[in-house]
């Protein structure tokens, strides 16, 4: 099993947590109720990655104490028998409007019933309390234990391929998929646009040099622009004088164009993503 290992001093056991490689990009944090959810394979991660012996409660006292009100917030204060929580209490009151929290709150009843909706029509409970969770979690092939020793495979299972899930659900994951697929050509794009041409406010370019510059095709890189004009709203893209807007399915090879770049907006949502908090 791969998995990230993260330092976390404040927590019995040998101070580290780990959380499996795949479980962000599988997509099960867009089904499952998310924090929870991550903590729940956490605790699994851990038991696998450090060689905890035992069942569900004898790793969870192992990796978070004995005592449920030290541990993790994000877990609940009742360790394995906290109830599962949908909606984001802190999102509700950081909302703008009445209106937004109102709309935050049906989101998460929606989320919760789709979740259950698609357990039990795979046959699953749904669950009410982390116990729940990390059982449903072993039984979707997440984890597994076996004479007390836990294991995970390399790659999880996707929600999409083990459960009947609303249109709705299933959209985002394919645009999950859709990302993921062009984040090499997204990383080497900003790269050079960092590194090579210095943070520019805007410049202009054609897909022929960019295709040299980052090593991918032109209809990767479409695909690439179109998502950070559409998508992220990281960059624009314009032609003709005066500059007009055009849009990334249109350009040709050798067709010069403009990009300007956000880069406030670039700064803002591509900081370090931190795992564990």
């Amino acid at each position: 099993m791969s998995a990230e290992t993260t330092d976390a001093p404040t927590l019995p056991g040998d101070g580290s947590l780990c959380i499996h490689n795949d479980w962000f990009e599988s997509g099960w944090p867009v089904v499952m109720p998310l924090h929870q959810a991550m903590w729940a394979v956490m605790l699994l991660s851990t038991a696998t990655a450090r060689g905890v012996r035992g069942d569900l409660d004898a790793v969870a006292v192992q990796v978070f104490g004995d005592d449920p009100r030290r541990a993790p917030r994000g877990i609940g204060g009742q360790g394995l028998e906290s109830p599962l929580v949908w909606l984001d209490a802190e999102a509700v009151e950081a909302a703008d409007s009445p209106e937004e929290a109102a709309r935050i709150t049906a989101d998460a009843q929606k989320h919760r019933a789709w979740c259950e909706e698609a357990l039990r029509a795979a046959g699953l409970p749904a669950p009410s309390t982390m116990r729940d969770l990390a059982v449903v979690l072993e039984r979707l092939g997440i984890a597994r234990c076996e004479d007390g020793r836990w294991t995970m495979p390399d790659c999880f299972p996707r929600p999409e391929d083990v459960l009947r899930l609303p249109e709705e659900l299933l959209e985002r994951l394919r645009r999950l998929r859709r990302m993921q697929d062009g984040e090499p050509a997204e990383r080497a794009l900003l790269h050079y646009v960092t590194h090579t041409l210095g943070r520019p406010a805007q410049f202009i370019t054609t897909l022929q040099r960019l295709k040299q510059a980052t090593g991918f095709g032109a209809g990767r890189l479409r695909d690439t622009l179109d998502h950070l004009v559409t998508v992220t709203g990281e960059i624009k893209l314009y032609r003709g004088q005066p500059p007009v807007t055009v849009m990334a399915k249109d350009l040709t090879g050798q067709s010069r164009f403009l990009v300007a770049v956000d880069w406030a907006r670039i700064d803002e949502g591509r900081n370090q993503v931190v795992r564990v908090v």
